[in-house]
């Protein structure tokens, strides 16, 4: 009788329990999402995420509360909450460069570079319209993501425009630079104590020469040959520049590349290319012949190649370089461009129509192509 009646008060207590439970209701979203702003404001940002999760389950769709715990998320080095928030608010704004920008630095922190590529690629073909400061953020970013990954010119781009469009130099854009531009696949902690002065003034000229401050990057560039004169890639960066600037000493020194590396594919890319805007097409095919043999993956090898052939007057064997550079770079204008003219030569004019429709197509504004 007695556990009967201890069972009964137990069922009970539990039946009032309940009742007690039923009538205290769970927060509402303006009462968290009060809370959760106000423990923001504090710096309280633990406890803040936790707030906005809850606010967030209740309305999934408040883009200020997916847009705050996103950023605190990364604040604390939380960087899959982080892209959860960012891949919620892109899905409801997918025009927002901030969002892209924020996705794609937590996909960096997470060493998921090729997803941080993505990411950033869409915020630089909505032109980084965003803060200067983020902008400048997610330049770097990108740009150091594509240097781990390989694509070290694409790298050096993105860093020119950086430096040209934002005037303020920060260390890490200088050492950005002299990885990119040394065409080495290393993160900043990464670079070996040995190469560290080589990085800084290398990167340290890039930037003065993108910037066009001509007396200051010479002098620059001048010293480092000086410096490392066996170092084919600050050769072909001096010449790369000097060129740019229409200085006839860039050949020079882009053959001084070639000397010490013979394989060194941007120089003999560069040097066709050189060669072609002389007039001297033999050379620039000589040149292309190079480039392709050392590395005929590369969609550059064959698009200036294809160039050079054409301006030959050799259709037949532009075409069949061209198309295979559309086919290792289908996204490439440019290879699309010079296809439809060898096809225009050899009189294919369907198929020429089709390429030049293809090069409008990618040349589209707001269609920004990264090869």
């Amino acid at each position: 009788m007695q556990s009967s009646a201890r069972v009964r008060v137990v069922v009970a207590l539990f039946t009032a329990s309940r009742a007690i439970w039923a009538q205290s209701p769970s927060p509402s979203f303006a009462a968290l999402s009060t809370e959760a702003q106000t423990a923001r404001d504090a710096h309280q940002l633990e406890k803040a995420v936790d707030l906005y999760k809850k606010a967030l389950k209740l309305k999934p769709n408040w883009e200020d509360g997916l847009w705050s715990l996103g950023s605190m998320a990364y604040d604390l080095n939380q960087y899959r909450d982080c892209i959860w928030a960012f891949g919620k608010l892109l899905d409801l704004k997918p025009d927002s460069t901030p969002g892209w920008t924020m996705a794609g630095l937590c996909e960096y922190e997470l060493y998921n570079y090729g997803l941080a590529l993505d990411d950033f690629t869409q915020a630089e073909q909505l032109g980084f319209n965003e803060n200067i400061e983020l902008a400048r953020t997610g330049r770097l970013h990108f740009a150091l993501a594509l240097t781990r990954t390989g694509n070290f010119e694409n790298a050096v781009s993105i860093l020119t425009e950086l430096a040209r469009t934002d005037r303020t130099t920060t260390p890490e854009m200088i050492v950005a630079a002299g990885i990119a531009g040394l065409r080495r696949p290393w993160l900043p902690p990464e670079v070996p104590e040995a190469q560290r002065d080589l990085v800084y003034r290398l990167g340290d000229a890039m930037i003065s020469g993108a910037r066009k401050n001509l007396q200051e990057a010479g002098d620059k560039f001048g010293e480092l040959v000086k410096a490392y004169p066996s170092e084919p890639e600050i050769h072909f960066r001096y010449g790369s520049w000097l060129s740019s600037a229409g200085d006839n000493r860039g050949i020079d020194e882009l053959k001084k590349a070639v000397a010490l590396a013979p394989n060194h594919v941007p120089t003999l890319v560069g040097l066709s290319a050189l060669s072609l805007n002389r007039g001297d097409a033999k050379t620039a095919v000589e040149y292309g012949e190079e480039a392709v043999k050392a590395s005929p993956e590369d969609f550059a090898t064959h698009l200036i190649l294809g160039r050079a052939l054409l301006a030959s007057e050799e259709p037949a064997r532009a075409a069949t370089e061209l198309e295979q550079a559309v086919k290792l770079a289908p996204n490439s204008a440019q290879a699309h461009y010079n296809l439809a003219e060898a096809y225009n030569h050899l009189g294919k004019k369907t198929d020429a129509v089709r390429e030049q429709a293809e090069f409008k197509r990618l040349e589209h504004p707001g269609g920004k192509q990264i090869p």
